[in-house]
C-alpha cells in the first residue's frame, strides 16, 4: 500500500516538511518538522506546525512518528512542541548518540541526555518501523552528523540532504559532520535503487521541487548522474560550497537539536542562545 504524503514547504529555510498518512488506519508521521525563527530577537513561533497539526486534526489521524533524518543546522525542529502536542514518538538515528557527546560539551550544554534519551526511538540500520498497514525502513546515513538517517516506505525514500533537485546535485557539505567521500556513498546507493524509486527531498529552493526518481536523479543531477567519480564529486560539491552564504543560524538549530527539538532553557539576561562558533565543529 502506498502512503498518502502532503509536502508542506516552509520559505524562510527551504525545509520541507512532509505529513505521512496510512490511508487504510489514517496513522501518520511527520517528516522534519520545522519551528519558526526569528535570529534577530530570538523569538520561535509555531504558526507552520500548528497549520499541520491542525490538518491531522481535521481528519482525526493518529500521529504515530516524528521523524527527523538528523541533526539539523539548517532550521529549528519542531519536534518538541509536535510532540506535546500530538503524542508522537521521534525518532533518529542510533548513531546520535556520538553527536550528542561531542556537541553539548562542545557548545557548552547543560542538561541534554548524551545516551539519547530525549529521544523516544534510535534507529538501527535497517530498523522497520510499523505504522498501521504500513513499515518504514530506516537506512544509516553516515556522511552527516552521525544520527542522520533516511527513512523508506516501499518505493518511496525520504533523503532529508543527502539528493536534493537535480540541479543542487546534495546538499552542502560545510556543515558539521559533513564528510564528502560518505556522503558520495550514501547518494550512491540510494541511486541503486530501482529506477521508479521516489526520492523526497528534505530541502528544496522552491515549492514542489523536491520529489524526483532514481532514473531522474542518474540522469540529471549535476553532481551525481551516472558517470561522475568521487573526484569530480568533491570538486563539483566544493566549488558549489564556497559560493554559498553561511547558514544563517546554525548554532541555535544545534541547540535544539540535541534537545530532540526542544527549546534549551534561558540564560543569562534572557537568552538561550549565546553567540557560538561552529566552525570547528
Amino acid at each position: 500500500m502506498q502512503p498518502e504524503i502532503i509536502a508542506h514547504h516552509h520559505p524562510a529555510t527551504g525545509t520541507v516538511t512532509y505529513l505521512v498518512i496510512d490511508p487504510a488506519t489514517l496513522l501518520c508521521a511527520i517528516v522534519d518538522p520545522v519551528l519558526d525563527f526569528d535570529p534577530e530577537t530570538q523569538a520561535t513561533d509555531t504558526r507552520f506546525i500548528d497549520a499541520i497539526i491542525a490538518q491531522i486534526r481535521e481528519r482525526d489521524m493518529g500521529p504515530t512518528w516524528i521523524l527527523e533524518t538528523g541533526l539539523h543546522a539548517t532550521h529549528l525542529s519542531a519536534a518538541g512542541h509536535l510532540k506535546y502536542e500530538t503524542g508522537a514518538s521521534v525518532c533518529i538515528g542510533a548513531a546520535v548518540i556520538e553527536s550528542l557527546k561531542r556537541l553539548a560539551p562542545a557548545m557548552g550544554e547543560h542538561g541534554v541526555d548524551l545516551e539519547g534519551w530525549d529521544f523516544d526511538k534510535l534507529a538501527q540500520d535497517g530498523e522497520v518501523l510499523p505504522m498501521g498497514a504500513l513499515e518504514i525502513t530506516a537506512h544509516a546515513v553516515s556522511g552527516r552528523l552521525p544520527g542522520a538517517v533516511a527513512y523508506q516506505i516501499g518505493d518511496i525514500l525520504f533523503t532529508g540532504d543527502v539528493v536534493l533537485a537535480p540541479e543542487l546535485g546534495t546538499g552542502r557539505a560545510d556543515l558539521p559532520g559533513a564528510d564528502l567521500q560518505a556522503l558520495f556513498a550514501d547518494a550512491r546507493k540510494f541511486l541503486s535503487l530501482p529506477d521508479d524509486t521516489q526520492l523526497l527531498a528534505g530541502w528544496q529552493s522552491r515549492e514542489g521541487a523536491g520529489t524526483t526518481t532514481v532514473a531522474q536523479q542518474r540522469a540529471e543531477n549535476v553532481q551525481l548522474r551516472d558517470g561522475v567519480d568521487l573526484p569530480t564529486f568533491v570538486a563539483a560539491r566544493q566549488a558549489a560550497d564556497a559560493v554559498l552564504p553561511p547558514l544563517p543560524y546554525p548554532a541555535q538549530a544545534l541547540r535544539v537539536a540535541i534537545r530532540s527539538g526542544k527549546l534549551p532553557p534561558e540564560g543569562e539576561g534572557g537568552l538561550r542562545f549565546p553567540p557560538t562558533d561552529i566552525s570547528s565543529f
